[in-house]
């Protein structure tokens, strides 16, 4: 190794701990100490097996016929008393074949069909077989020690698909099924899984307690699984005594690795303090209740205020995440109610922001959001007949314990709000008035129902993915621009948490280069910082607070001399242009990507290119021009189906793809357009839904019109300022 190579390492492993930070990197660096000196497997040992957690000795004055009767008198209150009470409402809610589709989901859990990562499922048995990946059918050994496993391997696979059937989550469709139909199989299967894991999983001991996590997602599950079936009669004083012993050892579990989570600064930590607030407050006949809800409330006023902004942006950068993190704190702000126990005021503050912000970006005909940022398939409330994607359960949940004004109307998205909240939502009164936001990287322009999210921010901590100055696209309901969401983080290359690069974000790549040089899974180098500002044109016919335009640029091709920058402008509601400029010397391989829905397409020109997407309600044009020449190519699945591609490589494999959540995949389009030209260039993305409004090319200008009156006009030639473009 030459000393330019050792050098170059060493401002690698340099950057690597100011990315981290001292606290951070002093917090990850003592908990592999412990791993790796075997201190951690050591302190696991001296509490392993059942001896050290019966209730003699995490709650020496309580009796198993104590735990019940007191729950069963409501002495330690739950969002509700009785979930059958709830099934009135929910036949409201539901319907008739509404509740019919919630009986069958729970009698194919009971077959063995369980549910993963919100959309899918797999066939795992019932009980489930705990240690198997069913996606590949590999097993994983219970006896292994989970301090020295790391989440993927040749062994197992990814550890994330034989760790989601032990969340627990499919407890929630056997308590709608309970509440709606009183059968008493739903809750006697969920005590048979629960004897059946303690079994095969006695505390401390296997990989299944590998995460503090995964420990207090169960913690959530199986409170919420106890409250729903505590009426039962397969609801035991010997089965409430198990439950509650486990869940006094995933809470002491959690507190050990606490160190890891606030060194990831990110939705564990949060995950973590909720789920040893929740072990405290519900049980506090543990000997270790008040610790465990002291620390619980620490913990979770740091990272509310560590990672959600004033302004309500999650610093994780991820949408489904942000949900996630909202469902815990609406869970804790419910339950603090309830319990009438203060928690901190800034606690609730964050909470309204992160929920106004993501009810911007929810699409007001479809209730979906943009599948922006990571997306690992956390859905840990699944309480309405409503999709994985869609957020109105969410927003109809944070309006009722929020208090906050909404103009859903009642549907299928008020079962959540029913069981936190124990009533029917109510449509609001009035509709608040549509108001498009600015927030530090987050720019969402047009109108209701054709909108833009275009994505420009600064970071001041680890980014997650290189998606600098990405656009998604909506069209009455039809995500027209989309991004790819995440597939997998611990497949084989390049399905690595691969659609986190910049090659399949709706952007320009420069030279086949991502924005920010990556240095791990989920790690970044050398930030791609962007500036940006959204706001309303002279000729915008948009109400007076909605922006139709966004001006902004990136860094991330400094090292290139290059700079990005894109301007993004809703002409009308039918009508959009997307300018981009890339600025500097010298030539460069130039690729604009946009990833597309999966519909029929016809390419009718190729220079300059248009192509017509048909969908449902619509025939949509996306025409691109550029300053210098460039060629284009459509792409689904990772075939090319129309144009060529020079020079293929490893990127190429991931175009035309999209996860909708973790572990599916599916076919969509890319259209990738491609120029070889020095710089400067600017390339012209115009996008028209139908026919009202006509688009031209005049000598060097490009020239929309409608009903035969020019509404807009820019130039192809490179502009050393944002944009261009006049009325």
């Amino acid at each position: 190794m030459g000393l330019a190579d050792s050098m170059g390492k060493l401002g690698t492993l340099l950057q690597i701990g100011r990315t981290f930070g001292m606290r951070d990197g002093l917090l990850r660096l003592g908990y592999e100490v412990q791993r790796s000196s075997g201190l951690m497997s050591r302190r696991m040992q001296s509490v392993r097996g059942w001896e050290f957690w019966g209730l003699k000795h995490i709650a020496p004055r309580t009796s198993p016929e104590d735990l019940l009767s007191i729950r069963r008198q409501g002495g330690r209150p739950f969002f509700f008393s009785d979930s059958r009470s709830l099934a009135i409402d929910l036949g409201k809610i539901l319907g008739a074949g509404g509740e019919e589709s919630v009986v069958a989901e729970a009698n194919g859990i009971l077959e063995g069909n369980l549910p993963f990562f919100g959309r899918l499922s797999f066939a795992c048995g019932f009980p489930p077989k705990w240690f198997q990946n069913p996606a590949t059918g590999q097993r994983l050994s219970p006896d292994r020690l989970w301090t020295q496993m790391r989440f993927a391997s040749d062994d197992y696979g990814d550890l994330k698909f034989i760790l989601e059937p032990s969340r627990f989550l499919f407890v929630y469709p056997l308590a709608r099924a309970y509440a709606i139909s009183g059968d008493e199989r739903f809750p006697t299967a969920f005590w048979s899984a629960i004897e059946n894991w303690a079994a095969n999983s006695p505390p401390m001991s296997g990989p299944l307690w590998i995460c503090g996590q995964e420990s207090s997602l169960r913690i959530l599950a199986w409170s919420f699984a106890l409250y729903a079936f505590v009426h039962s009669s397969a609801t035991t004083p010997q089965r409430v005594a198990l439950l509650v012993s486990l869940i006094a050892a995933h809470a002491w579990r959690t507190v050990q690795t606490v160190g890891y989570a606030r060194s990831q600064r990110s939705n564990h930590l949060i995950s973590e303090a909720v789920g040893l607030w929740t072990a405290g407050i519900l049980y506090p006949e543990l000997r270790d209740a008040a610790t465990w809800q002291k620390q619980g409330a620490l913990l979770l006023g740091e990272a509310v205020l560590d990672q959600i902004t004033p302004e309500g942006a999650y610093l994780q950068d991820s949408f489904n995440y942000q949900r996630m993190v909202l469902h815990q704190l609406l869970w804790t702000l419910r339950l603090s109610e309830i319990h009438k126990i203060e928690i901190g005021p800034e606690i609730r503050t964050r909470t309204i922001a992160a929920y106004e912000f993501i009810r911007e970006f929810v699409d007001s005909e479809s209730g979906h959001a943009p599948n922006h940022g990571s997306n690992d398939g956390s859905y840990i409330l699944p309480l309405a007949a409503c999709e994985y994607g869609d957020f109105r359960p969410l927003l109809r949940l944070g309006s009722c314990i929020l208090d906050r004004t909404t103009a859903l109307q009642p549907g299928p998205w008020d079962e959540t709000a029913l069981w936190l909240c124990g009533k029917r939502a109510q449509a609001a009164e009035r509709e608040p008035a549509y108001e498009a936001i600015s927030t530090p990287g987050y720019h969402r322009i047009g109108e209701e129902n054709s909108w833009a999210l275009v994505r420009a921010g600064r970071y001041t901590r680890r980014p997650f993915q290189a998606d600098q100055l990405h656009v998604d696209l909506w069209w009455h309901g039809l995500n027209l621009a989309r991004d790819a969401g995440t597939y997998l983080y611990n497949g084989e290359p390049p399905w690595n948490n691969g659609l986190a690069g910049s090659a399949v974000h709706n952007t320009v790549m420069v030279d086949r280069r991502d924005q920010m040089r990556r240095a791990g899974r989920f790690l970044w180098l050398d930030w791609a910082q962007a500036s940006g500002r959204s706001f309303s044109t002279s000729m915008s016919t948009l109400p007076a607070n909605s922006p139709n335009r966004f001006e902004g640029e990136h860094d991330g091709y400094r090292r290139l001399g290059v700079k990005h920058r894109r301007m993004v402008q809703c002409i009308t509601e039918d009508a959009w242009v997307i300018v981009d400029d890339l600025l500097g010397a010298g030539e460069h391989e130039l690729r604009l990507h946009w990833l597309l829905p999966d519909l029929p397409f016809e390419v009718i020109a190729d220079s300059p290119f248009c192509a017509v997407l048909s969908a449902e309600k619509m025939r949509f044009h996306w025409n691109v021009f550029s300053s210098s020449p460039g060629n284009a190519a459509i792409i689904r699945g990772g075939k090319i189906l129309a144009g060529d591609i020079e020079g293929r490589n490893r990127n190429e494999e991931l175009l035309g793809w999209e996860s909708p959540t973790y572990g599916e995949l599916c076919p969509a389009l890319s259209l990738l357009y491609r120029v070889q030209a020095r710089l400067p260039v600017r390339i012209i993305t115009v996008i028209l839904a139908g026919d009202a409004v006509q688009l031209r090319q005049s000598d060097n200008n490009l020239v929309l019109s409608r009903e035969a009156s020019q509404v807009y006009q820019l130039s192809l030639a490179p502009e050393p300022t944002v944009g261009g473009g006049s009325v």
